[in-house]
């Protein structure tokens, strides 16, 4: 998947690719590899686990969901509590978690959510899960749309999001 991903196999002692070609060879492939903290490994991971058809999520949430990422609202009489899914696709969600930690040194608007969310009493494990959700939820906007991520226009659309001045 990877080699796909990348658009030739690795050679080599520093096993490094031939007359690449990423993302060409798989749909959307471009898309991954441009995502910061996605390298073309993880970015394989990700991409092995969702498919080639994202039309097959009609929305974010059903993404999110189908990784395990999504927080899940049980009530029963007085008392509810968030829970996780109970039939998750566990590859994807453990990609995703550690795409969320890898994103950490790469995007600055990621290191300031994550930070946010300590700050705001949050264990490390959860600030990563709430991190890997909203990347699932850019992936695809990105992946129906068929752009390539850009963190220039994803800091202007949140600042703007938060009544932030640009």
């Amino acid at each position: 998947m990877g080699e796909l991903l990348l658009g030739g196999r690795r050679t080599g002692r520093d096993h490094t690719v031939k007359d690449p070609d990423p993302g060409k060879a798989f749909p959307g492939g471009a898309i991954y590899l441009s995502f910061p903290g996605l390298g073309d490994r993880l970015a394989a991971r990700v991409a092995g686990e969702i498919g080639e058809h994202i039309e097959q999520f009609d929305s974010p949430n059903g993404l999110q969901c189908y990784a395990g990422r999504a927080p899940v609202t049980r009530r029963s009489g007085k008392s509810d509590f968030v829970a996780r899914r109970l039939a998750p696709n566990r590859y994807l969600g453990d990609a995703v978690h550690q795409w969320a930690f890898c994103s950490l040194t790469q995007s600055g608007w990621a290191r300031e959510f994550y930070d946010a969310k300590i700050a705001a009493k949050k264990s490390h494990h959860n600030a990563l899960r709430a991190l890997g959700n909203r990347w699932l939820e850019i992936l695809w906007h990105c992946l129906t749309r068929r752009i390539l991520y850009d963190e220039d226009v994803h800091v202007a659309n949140r600042n703007r999001a938060l009544g932030r001045a640009a």
